[in-house]
């Protein structure tokens, strides 16, 4: 029997392979179908069960890894940038510092501020006068002088010293931090100048040296009270105007060169006597002047004067704190500034006249 072409409905031997007349490939006679179900369901269970392992897994990455992953990238970003700005150091900010968008103070803008103790990195670019180097940040927002800025996080300041200026009055050691097992930074002599930041809750100073570094002193109570110089002791009699001690001392000094003077005067020759009464009299108004500079109870002395008749004694310091440190010292002041208990005249007040280019208070006695 031949075979029917399925595609064109031509008859063909039923040996032949293909349609005579369309070419078309003929079925083999004979030949079943294949059969598909039970060979479909041996592939499609494990394909099911690796579809449904790739979905848990995705969702799995989706909701707990991808956000590390993130987080990694960026860290490696941050990394990479870091690389490839050689140099790059963390400094902390002193004070509350400008960022300007030039290295220098002049002609630049302030494109915001830092407050004291915040972190930045940067790279140390060199700077002129007055300014010195300057810390260019590596985020690339901005330059800071690098003379507000540390190597290590600044302690808390619990008063301001408002950079008073103080002079070493003796070998003291500078420490790089506040903790015990602190470096130490260095070691000046007697006669350095030091600008004083301010106080510490441990009883540390915090100082700026002279070539912009920041270091820390010990024992801050004692340093306060030695704040205008080597400290003195004053004694001081009410009822004569006498001081005593080293003031005492420089007092008789004065003392002796005003002898000197009106020994002088008594010696020498003048054509009359109105001359010789002008004299005197140029003598008797003239107020003579010493600097010092000392501390007591930390009060800054800064000088003295003997008058004609009557002595003071002068401070860098208010007329309120003045009176405190001598109330304490067991002398009852009125809240006029007058000592009691003494027919003279004793009493503290603001400087004025000559007395005010040696200090901001005078403690004068006399008639």
């Amino acid at each position: 029997m031949g075979k029917k072409c399925a595609s064109c409905g031509s008859a063909n031997p039923s040996k032949a392979a293909f349609c005579a007349s369309c070419g078309q490939a003929l079925a083999a006679k004979g030949a079943k179908k294949p059969a598909t179900s039970a060979s479909n369901r041996k592939w499609r269970m494990p394909v099911v069960a690796v579809v449904t392992i790739l979905a848990m897994a995705g969702l799995y990455f989706w909701l707990f890894i991808a956000d590390d992953l993130k987080r990694d990238a960026d860290g490696l970003i941050t990394e990479a940038w870091d690389a490839s700005t050689p140099g790059a150091q963390i400094f902390f900010a002193m004070t509350e510092v400008n960022i300007r968008d030039k290295p220098s103070t002049a002609g630049s803008s302030i494109l915001g501020k830092l407050p004291r103790g915040s972190q930045v990195t940067g790279t140390i670019q060199p700077g002129s006068a007055p300014d010195g180097p300057w810390l260019k940040l590596s985020d690339g927002n901005g330059f800071i002088a690098r003379t507000n800025m540390s190597e290590s996080r600044p302690p808390v300041l619990i008063k301001s010293l408002n950079d008073q200026s103080w002079v070493a009055d003796g070998l003291i050691d500078v420490w790089a931090s506040t903790l015990a097992d602190s470096n130490l930074l260095d070691r000046l002599r007697e006669g350095t100048q030091l600008t004083l930041a301010g106080t510490t809750a441990d009883n540390f100073i915090e100082v700026k040296l002279a070539d912009g570094r920041y270091g820390y002193l010990a024992d801050a109570t004692s340093i306060l009270k030695r704040l205008g110089g080597k400290p003195i002791s004053i004694g001081f009699n009410l009822e004569t105007c006498a001081f005593s001690g080293e003031i005492g001392a420089e007092f008789e000094k004065i003392g002796a060169q005003l002898r000197a003077q009106w020994q002088a005067l008594e010696t020498k020759e003048f054509a009359n006597e109105s001359a010789r009464q002008n004299a005197y009299s140029a003598l008797e108004g003239k107020s003579k002047f010493i600097r010092l500079r000392r501390s007591f109870e930390g009060l800054s002395v800064t000088g003295l004067a003997q008058h004609y008749e009557s002595q003071s004694l002068y401070f860098d310091d208010s007329p309120a704190k003045v009176m405190d440190v001598f109330r304490a010292q067991g002398f009852d002041i009125g809240r006029n500034g007058l000592f009691t208990g003494t027919e003279l005249y004793a009493g503290i007040a603001a400087t004025r006249g000559e007395g005010a280019a040696y200090g901001k208070t005078e403690l004068g006695c006399g008639v």
